[in-house]
């Protein structure tokens, strides 16, 4: 079959002229990035991994740097594709056209699974967050713990934000813009206070709280296990840079402005996550979290809850405001990059036609209306039945991204007439992207086997067996796809396999 070099005429076959608008740039990706990793990987992720990975001891901000310095090779491949194909749902389109369409499409679900199970969870946790802030300034915030107040709150929020996307993504890029100012505010707080606060004043808040005085274990050798494992999860706190490459079919000048927003997006996190982390547990002493998650005062060992318990009480309000604020924007990006990837499915036509028609402002509408539908079910999910998408699912599916797309490299390097296509040379023709690729597939493999099985977990919530349920509907999906495109006389695979979507 002759490829073609277009990377104008989609594989999609679909009638579309692309609506989507292209007003965003570069502060906005990055802000987009931003915006989803700063939440609860950081506010909540960061001190909670002690109680998972209690072997980990005293490496936990070591974790955090090392989790920021592995994903560089993925940066550099993000950057390198977005430079020759940004599309919307661009690292589906990537993993797609680097690998094939089933293969891809499976991997893209999985992370989509994570994504848009979390903006359930958010929501639900968003009304936690309302109901401390409000108790805080003395006020009852018992109705927000409801399951009715759970619900009505989470629905509002989702809704709410499926309200900013509809109406444009220049609207919802001044809004990410906006939010990266309260996080640069909410992290200046906590790196202040981490660092000014000696560990004996946090220990005290601590004994007032337990009642006794936590003490240090007689041994506090790290394990190596342990260690991988937190790096692992801690790659949760950097899943905004899928939501970054998502904006690459709405992106001003997108061959130019995302690799740059991608990159300082990354630098971004990796600057604050590494001081956040150093300055929390200057403050802190490690040993000293565990004794309260086992004591029922989980909600005492996130990143507010310890700068709460030394900072004076209108600075505690401040920093719970804020932090809510933070988790509930999480919707926005995570929002975003779904509803991105349903049109970047819809154009191999692995979803109806539908899934490409926008609004007025050039949102795509039905991707948007589905995504919030898919929230809301998992909202309800994390109310009334409890069990929620995993972080380390999330973590997973991205260190997975980031492996199988490095793969991908050598695979359009040496797939026959792959380099007939005009974007594919660029990319595979430097012996530097086949570096970072190998570095990109070794790194995913060695940190995926630390995190398959979960120590003192239940099976429903094993990240493998999270990932195999998911899967195994990624392929029926796939499967019913190109049955019916095969009873109209056509071939996804082959398709995908010979162009890009269109812009």
């Amino acid at each position: 079959m002759a490829l073609s070099s277009s990377n104008l005429v989609g594989a999609s076959g679909y009638e579309s002229a692309q609506h989507l608008a292209k007003v965003v740039g570069v502060a906005a990706i990055l802000a987009s990035a931003l915006s989803q990793e700063y939440g609860s990987g950081i506010n909540f992720v960061l001190t909670s991994s002690l109680g998972t990975y209690p072997g980990v001891t005293y490496l936990v901000p070591i974790a955090m740097i090392a989790a920021g310095i592995l994903l560089l090779p993925k940066v550099i491949l993000f950057m390198r594709f977005s430079r020759v194909a940004p599309r919307a749902g661009s690292t589906y389109v990537w993993l797609t056209r680097s690998l094939n369409l089933p293969v891809g499409f499976v991997v893209a679900f999985l992370w989509f699974v994570g994504v848009v199970a979390g903006i359930g969870f958010l929501s639900f946790a968003f009304a936690s967050f309302l109901a401390s802030t409000l108790d805080l300034l003395g006020l009852s915030g018992a109705w927000a713990l409801t399951h009715a107040g759970h619900v009505i709150i989470g629905l509002a929020l989702i809704w709410l934000m499926f309200g900013l996307h509809y109406s444009g993504v220049r609207n919802y890029g001044t809004f990410v813009v906006f939010i990266m100012v309260l996080v640069l505010v909410a992290a200046g707080i906590t790196i202040g206070y981490g660092f000014a606060t000696p560990p004996a004043t946090v220990l005290n808040a601590v004994q007032q709280v337990l009642g006794h005085t936590p003490s240090a274990p007689a041994s506090s050798t790290p394990s190596l296990g342990a260690f991988l494992s937190v790096i692992t999860l801690f790659m949760f706190a950097y899943g905004g840079l899928t939501a970054a490459t998502s904006l690459g079919g709405e992106a001003r000048d997108a061959t130019r402005t995302m690799p740059r927003g991608i990159f300082l997006g990354w630098l971004s996190a990796f600057i604050l996550y590494s001081v956040i982390a150093l300055a929390l547990f200057h403050a802190v002493p490690w040993w000293s979290v565990k004794p309260l998650v086992d004591s029922k005062h989980a909600e005492l060992a996130t990143t507010p809850g310890l700068i709460g318990l030394v900072a004076p009480h209108a600075l505690a309000v401040l920093v719970n405001v804020l932090v809510m604020l933070i988790v509930g924007k999480t919707v926005a990006p995570q929002m975003l990059d779904s509803s991105r990837y349903l049109y970047a499915w819809a154009q191999d036509r692995l979803l109806p036609k539908s899934f490409l028609h926008t609004a007025q402002s050039k949102a795509p509408d039905v991707a948007l209306l589905v995504t919030a539908l898919l929230g809301s079910v998992f909202l309800l999910e994390a109310t009334f039945v409890g069990w929620a998408i995993g972080v380390t699912l999330r973590a997973m599916s991205l260190v997975l991204v980031f492996g199988m797309l490095g793969v991908g490299v050598f695979n359009l390097r040496f797939r026959r007439g792959a380099q007939r296509m005009t974007w594919v040379t660029p990319v595979v023709n430097r012996a530097s992207t086949l570096v970072v690729g190998a570095l990109a597939a070794i790194i995913a493999i060695g940190l995926l086997q630390s995190v398959i099985v979960v120590p003192k977990t239940p099976l429903a919530f094993q990240p493998s067996f999270q990932a195999a349920i998911a899967i195994v509907i990624a392929i029926a999906l796939y499967v019913a796809a190109s049955r019916a495109a095969k009873q109209r006389g056509d071939d996804l695979r082959a398709e995908a396999y010979s162009s890009l979507p269109a812009e």
